[in-house]
């Protein structure tokens, strides 16, 4: 069972979402909210690896251990791992 929440929203933006889900693309508007702030989600949390990516990017230290490590694998043999 979910948690119980109240939130105040902007009145056009629950006409449009009254309005998505009378068209049945959700089968509530608890569905519709719940999918909407999931996405939200995701798309925040995506957006912050990426960051964290770009600043990877530009840390020598980070850099250095990436070439340190292409390095220690610059021989190995693929088939000869399977074996």
């Amino acid at each position: 069972m979910g948690k119980k929440a109240t939130f105040v929203l902007d009145e056009g933006v629950m006409e449009n979402a009254k309005e998505i889900v009378k068209k049945g693309l959700f089968k509530s508007m608890n569905s519709f909210v719940e999918t909407a702030i999931k996405d939200e989600i995701e798309r925040i949390k995506k957006e912050w690896i990426k960051n964290a990516i770009i600043d990877a990017s530009k840390d020598p230290l980070f850099l250095s251990d990436i070439t340190e490590i292409e390095k220690d694998f610059e021989h190995a043999d693929f088939e000869e791992a399977e074996k």
